[in-house]
């Protein structure tokens, strides 16, 4: 089980593409044919498995899956695809307009500076240290510029994971 959480943006057909299908299906096809054309393009934010951290940072330092800003710009959204081994959640247009708004009011460099020290060591599964700082740093930071990108081409954007 990997864990590595990514960020694609999709075009209002490949999202109705994906919706159409039914709910077991989603996750292959999204490997298949997503992963397969939009990974590693403007239209892909690999966050290995900082994913986690950062979730936990943008929640104040504790576990948060709301639809709402700023918990909805990683993990949160509407689930497409949720069951105990695969993590598929949408964030709309409207919502990527608003989350770029918030990221350019609050640097999440510095949200994740603030609340890493925050997450409580027996719910989070790295070690907190400098290193673990410096990795949900190095993972977070082309999430604002993924999502610029997002909001300029009209998409909406999954988050994945396989757990």
């Amino acid at each position: 089980m990997s864990r590595l959480g990514v960020l694609y943006a999709l075009k209002e057909d490949e999202l109705n593409k994906l919706r159409s299908l039914p709910q077991e299906e989603r996750y292959n096809y999204m490997l298949e044919e997503i992963e397969e054309s939009l990974l590693e393009t403007p239209r892909g934010c690999e966050l290995d498995k900082a994913w986690e951290g950062i979730q936990y940072c943008l929640g104040g330092g504790v576990w948060n899956e709301e639809n709402t800003i700023p918990t909805n710009i990683v993990f949160g959204g509407e689930f497409l695809v949720e069951t105990d081994d695969e993590i598929i959640t949408l964030k709309k247009h409207s919502d990527v307009i608003q989350i770029v708004s918030y990221l350019h009011q609050n640097n999440l460099q510095e949200i994740v500076r603030k609340n890493c020290p925050l997450i409580d060591e027996q719910e989070y599964t790295l070690p907190k240290n400098d290193d673990t700082l410096n990795y949900l740093l190095g993972w977070s930071e082309d999430i604002l510029s993924f999502y610029e990108n997002a909001q300029k081409e009209g998409c909406s954007v999954i988050f994945t994971v396989d757990l």
